[in-house]
């Protein structure tokens, strides 16, 4: 299942990067984040991010420390919550999706966050009928 989110990722990077305004990086982030719960995570975030600015011809690095800071702050969080639920999904996802919109001067903010904390929510409910699937 973490395959078929990693080749989620590399659609959704170019997608961003060409064609929608819809921040479906950082959803398939707050999913990747949910499922793998490594550090190694990290490292996949600093790289999509940068790909990201350059297929969007943005200042190198802002996504970046954006993604990293979403995925550190995950990470941090579920020691104290249980992250793998669809009210921390949708509530993270919203809040990341507002504040990256709004930090990189997209058009309509919050209307996007809320379709992008729908389209979160959703990918989280496959994941987890996927992953339970597998597992039975």
């Amino acid at each position: 299942m973490v395959y078929i989110l990693l080749i989620l990722l590399c659609i959704s990077l170019f997608l961003e990067g060409t064609v929608t305004t819809l921040p479906l990086v950082f959803i398939c982030f707050v999913c990747l984040t949910i499922f793998i719960r490594t550090p190694a995570i990290l490292l996949i975030a600093f790289f999509a991010g940068m790909l990201l600015d350059a297929f969007a011809i943005r200042a190198i690095g802002g996504t970046s420390i954006f993604l990293l800071t979403a995925v550190l702050l995950i990470l941090l969080y579920q020691r104290k919550y249980e992250i793998n639920s669809y009210p921390f999904v949708l509530i993270a996802s919203f809040i990341g999706s507002l504040l990256f919109l709004i930090i990189f001067n997209y058009q309509n903010s919050f209307g996007l966050a809320v379709i992008s904390a729908l389209i979160a929510v959703i990918l989280h409910g496959i994941s987890r009928i996927a992953i339970q699937k597998a597992s039975s």
